[in-house]
């Protein structure tokens, strides 16, 4: 005789039947948080879309003007070389050599810029003139020596060394600036660059 079990049957008091949801109301539930989601990413798009629009003003205001300074470096070479003599004319540097240093390199910077001068379009024969005096005055200054102050920059910034004429040089414009203040010959040189840098 065959032995057949009996199926087993389910138990009277399932809850899971309680909880079942019908399929129209899921379908409903699920397209509402399709919606929900959805708009939240629109939202994200859009800030993330405003965010970048900043940052593209941003670096495009930064790229102009660092296009501005590399399309007129003369003007960011005299504005440096204006800060020296502004510090000439507060104190004296002549005994210090990082101070000579630095003064002669930017001095070396000026030259190097004069070929933009000569090819910028949007400067008039004035500022030409206006630079070329500048660097002809301290090329001749101090009269009646045999080395020049553009001469010493100029050396200074091949050598490794500090002349005492240049250092004497340096000493005589800061005295010169503390006797005759505006009629100095820093106050002529700074006054020819602000007008250079005022056009």
């Amino acid at each position: 005789m065959t032995f057949f079990p009996e199926p087993i049957r389910p138990s009277e008091g399932r809850q899971e039947d309680e909880l079942r949801v019908n399929p129209i109301e899921a379908d409903k539930h699920g397209r509402e948080e399709y919606v929900l989601i959805k708009q939240e990413k629109q939202k994200r798009d859009i800030l993330y879309g405003a965010f970048l629009l900043c940052c593209k003003a941003l670096i495009e205001g930064l790229d102009l003007k660092i296009d501005a300074d590399r399309a007129d470096p003369i003007s960011g070479t005299l504005k440096e070389f204006k800060t020296f003599l502004s510090l000439l004319k507060e104190r004296d540097h002549s005994d210090d050599t990082f101070f000579c240093r630095q003064f002669a390199a930017c001095w070396i910077r000026l030259h190097q810029a004069l070929p933009t001068l000569t090819r910028a379009k949007h400067l008039s024969s004035g500022d030409h003139k206006k630079v070329d005096t500048l660097i002809q005055e301290i090329n001749h200054y101090p009269p009646n020596e045999d080395h020049k102050l553009g001469y010493y920059l100029s050396s200074m910034a091949t050598n490794d060394w500090l002349p005492v004429p240049f250092r004497e040089i340096v000493k005589r414009l800061y005295t010169d600036h503390k006797v005759n203040q505006i009629g100095s010959f820093l106050s002529q040189w700074i006054e020819l660059i602000d007008d250079f840098l005022q056009r």
